[in-house]
């Protein structure tokens, strides 16, 4: 068999699964409702309607009742609200992680924007994985009702919690659910910290992140390095920095800092937040002005600049600050964890070398990086080409091609979103809120997440070397990547 036909049989697969996904949460949807027309009780001591449904279904799949309630939960969402979503989960176009998506954000939007926001949210799940249709999905509705997003931001700010439980052989998981902006703030201090090593430190970008966080919480607010060279390790001997606030980074148009707009804005690392939030937040912050630029700007850029191997600081600024994130399909590392690249090589030694201009750089992550520098020398059959200045165009071995945009300029230029669905007219002013259903309260205890769901995978411990180290943000950046060299005649 063929890598194609090997390609199209999975996929296949997947559909499939789908499938059978979609008719087990159909199944459940039905039982409760079932259990909710025979065994209602009225009165104290009687049967809620529909009490033991999830319990009944928990029995028989050998799942949690959490679980067991979530899929009944997604099954009402799609029968009451979402018939198109339901008609392409029975087909297998779309699987339960991105049914799952589009319930969470639709579910407390009003009807006029539902029925707007339903088929460009499909669309979008037909190119993308869960993870990239989330961030689509909250940064529209957001945009199509902006005092819905900051109500429900509120809301769920009261909800937030650190809890610790133990796991085998001497471990222990720490978790939290915490405000993005916190979150993000602890995030980038774990990161920074995980750089104080020397390279030869032996540790992987995940424990030095846990460890870390030990240093944080014990006092010494430093991470030793563990390369055993004593003074002859180069971070040795140097003292330790005044602590100061990590740098978080949150992209917003000029006329929604200024109040004229609601437009979302892009907090680096999590995605859209309400406007209302991000002017809380700019209000101790340091500006930088990301102008909008045409591809016509890099028509006649500073020969100088033009030839360098690397960028200017403003010209990487920008380039940054549009992309918003790692341009491989899929993925979502943060634009500021990450690295540029030359779409076409950029080799020192060769006058055939690309430019240093807009137009020919993007953001890639180190693992990602590496895929296009081994693709660029001919060591890996993907392929790269920039279509236009917003989009890149990935051609997998099996010649399947795959498109990203510069996500980080849908939110710094609005207009740039044109497959953002347009807001319907309700009469009301586009800063009054937009009235909705409020959503159905779910304890955060009982809220699987999208793994436990839709695989029940999470937690589980890889044993291949090399599918441990799949992971963006467990990749040590290098100090000084080489570039790609030309691709021979």
């Amino acid at each position: 068999m063929s890598d194609e036909r090997l390609i199209d049989a999975l996929r296949a697969a997947h559909g499939r699964a789908a499938v059978a996904q979609a008719a087990e949460v159909f199944a459940v949807r039905e039982l409760y409702r079932r259990h909710r027309a025979d065994s209602a009780e009225p009165g104290p001591g009687g049967v809620r309607a529909g009490e033991f449904a999830a319990s009944e279904a928990a029995v028989a799949l050998q799942i949690d009742e959490g679980t067991a309630g979530a899929l009944i939960d997604i099954g009402l969402a799609l029968e009451d609200s979402l018939p198109q979503t339901r008609a392409a989960f029975a087909a297998g176009r779309i699987d339960l992680a991105k049914v799952r998506v589009i319930v969470d954000n639709t579910r407390a939007v009003a009807r006029e924007v539902l029925d707007v926001l339903e088929p460009r949210l499909l669309e979008a799940a037909g190119r993308n994985n869960s993870v990239r249709l989330r961030q689509a999905a909250r940064r529209w509705a957001a945009r199509l009702d902006p005092g819905g997003a900051q109500r429900r931001r509120e809301l769920r700010q009261d909800e937030r919690d650190v809890r610790l439980r133990a796991v085998q052989d001497g471990m222990a998981v720490f978790d939290g659910l915490l405000p993005a902006p916190g979150a993000q703030t602890v995030a980038m201090r774990l990161r920074e910290m995980s750089l104080q090593v020397c390279a030869s430190d032996p540790r992987s970008m995940p424990q030095r992140r846990a460890d870390a966080l030990v240093a944080l919480a014990d006092g010494s607010g430093r991470l030793r390095c563990q390369c055993a060279r004593g003074a002859r390790c180069s971070k040795f001997g140097i003292p330790i920095e005044k602590p100061r606030r990590p740098l978080i980074q949150i992209g917003i148009p000029a006329d929604t800092l200024l109040g004229i707009q609601e437009a979302p804005a892009f907090l680096a690392g999590y995605g859209p937040i309400d406007a209302a939030l991000a002017r809380i937040l700019a209000e101790h912050a340091r500006f930088q002005v990301i102008p909008e630029r045409s591809a016509t700007d890099d028509a006649r850029p500073a020969a100088e600049e033009a030839a360098k191997w690397l960028p200017s600081p403003r010209l990487e600024r920008e380039v940054r600050a549009v992309d918003g994130m790692c341009r491989f399909p899929g993925c979502v590392m943060p634009a500021a964890e990450s690295e540029l690249d030359h779409n076409h090589a950029n080799d020192r030694r060769s006058d055939r070398s690309g430019r240093t201009i807009r137009t020919n750089l993007a953001v890639l992550c180190t693992r990602h990086r590496r895929l296009k520098t081994l693709a660029d020398n001919e060591r890996l059959p993907w392929r790269t080409w920039r279509a236009d200045l917003d989009r890149l165009q990935w051609t997998a071995p099996t010649g399947d091609i795959h498109t990203t945009v510069r996500e980080g300029a849908r939110y710094l230029f609005p207009r740039t979103d044109t497959d953002a669905p347009v807001a319907p007219y309700t009469g009301h002013h586009r800063s009054e809120p937009i009235e909705a259903p409020a959503p159905i309260p779910v304890r955060p205890a009982d809220r699987p997440t999208a793994e436990d769901i839709a695989y029940p995978l999470d937690g589980y411990i890889v044993v291949h070397g090399q599918l441990r180290r799949i992971h963006p943000e467990d990749e040590i950046p290098e100090d000084t990547p080489p570039p790609a060299r030309a691709p021979s005649d």
